[in-house]
């Protein structure tokens, strides 16, 4: 016990002698030296697939700092090297690679995306075959170098906010097939050198456009849809001739005039002709009787006369004849046949005995001035 009461106080003391000193360091404010967390080691290069990606990185990466509206968080995607993987980005072997691996295709479609233009995009992708950009909000010019892309087969810009004259640059793409400008708010002239382009779908509706179509037309047009513009003049049979192949001719509300000509009935393959609403005159003619696969024609809204000739009422594929709106004097049992089962549509002319027709006054004046149209092939 004694030993341990010494120890005690010996420890004591020692603590008691060496007080001050610790005080005196603890407040000195010396220099220590604290441990820093080591800096993290840079993260390695991106590593892409191919090199072909590596190139369009940066300019996917250029145009998504320019989109000023992405109400479907569509560009959240476009981050690392897996560029292929990218919402609306898809990756083939481009054609003069089978071993590479490129953007071939772009399909924004209904992605509601908003950028002020698409110059240093679509025409810097060098691999590009089909871009699709319906229902957009994309405005500005196109550039001149998308004629540089050698593959691009494919243009949808529908449904977007371009302007102004119709984008010349397009002429340039010697690969093209498919184009659709249709539901912008472009206007003027259409150069003549778009339908000698041998495309074989074609849609420029609900735009401005204003001219008279061309006398050239090359192309298999399998689709043409001039719709919802002011194209004015007559359609030449140089023109049905050259859309014998044609599914789809749709050229409703425009300013067309003159007569239909004969070889509006080289169309074999064709399922609709809509000219409604137009200042066609003349009368049907009877060689629309050869279009066995016809399901719709509408020529509403024009200034047509004279009978509904039969062959065309016999169509065997007819869902919808539209007439209305004419001046056609009369129709045939097979004709009257349409009417009751409601496939052909002959209110508004000046068919006798048939309901809903123009007044007497109307036709008389009409007619009262003499009419004729050239009925034979070209």
């Amino acid at each position: 016990m004694v030993n341990y009461i010494l120890t005690k106080g010996i420890i004591l003391l020692v603590i008691t002698l060496l007080l001050p000193f610790i005080e005196t360091a603890a407040g000195c404010g010396c220099n220590t030296t604290t441990a820093q967390p080591a800096t993290p080691p840079p993260p390695p290069p991106a590593v892409f697939a191919d090199h072909r990606l590596a190139r369009v990185h940066p300019i996917i990466q250029r145009f998504k700092k320019s989109i000023t509206s992405d109400p479907f968080g569509v560009t959240r995607t476009w981050v690392g090297p897996d560029v292929c993987n990218y919402t609306g980005f898809f990756c083939e072997s481009p054609p003069d690679n089978k071993s590479a691996i490129a953007i071939a295709s772009v399909d924004f479609n209904g992605f509601r995306l908003k950028a002020p233009s698409l110059d240093g995009f679509l025409d810097q992708l060098p691999d590009i075959a089909i871009f699709h950009a319906n229902s957009n909000y994309f405005s500005g010019t196109i550039s001149p170098e998308v004629a540089k892309l050698p593959y691009l087969y494919e243009l949808d810009l529908s449904n977007n906010l371009f302007s102004g004259q119709f984008p010349v640059s397009i002429l340039g793409i010697k690969s093209l097939s498919f184009l659709d400008l249709r539901f912008n708010s472009f206007s003027g002239s259409v150069p003549p050198a778009l339908f000698a382009m041998g495309l074989d779908a074609l849609f420029l509706n609900n735009n401005g456009f204003t001219q008279s179509m061309p006398e050239v037309f090359a192309g298999r047009y399998y689709y043409l849809t001039l719709a919802n513009n002011r194209f004015s003049g007559p359609v030449p049979g140089s023109v049905w001739a050259a859309l014998s192949g044609s599914t789809e001719v749709l050229l409703l509300n425009n300013s067309f005039a003159g007569c239909l000509p004969n070889e509006i009935g080289l169309l074999e393959d064709v399922l609709m002709i809509d000219g409604s609403y137009n200042r066609l005159t003349g009368r049907l003619p009877w060689s629309l009787g050869r279009l066995r696969r016809a399901e719709v024609l509408g020529f509403a809204g024009n200034e047509m006369y004279g009978d509904v000739p039969e062959a065309v009422c016999a169509l065997g594929n007819l869902v919808s004849l539209s007439l209305a709106d004419n001046y056609f004097s009369r129709v045939g049992p097979v004709c009257l046949g349409l009417i009751v089962r409601g496939v052909l549509d002959v209110r508004n002319n000046c068919i006798p005995g048939m309901p809903f027709q123009r007044p007497i006054s109307d036709c008389l004046d009409f007619f009262s001035s003499p009419r004729y149209c050239r009925q034979t092939f070209s």
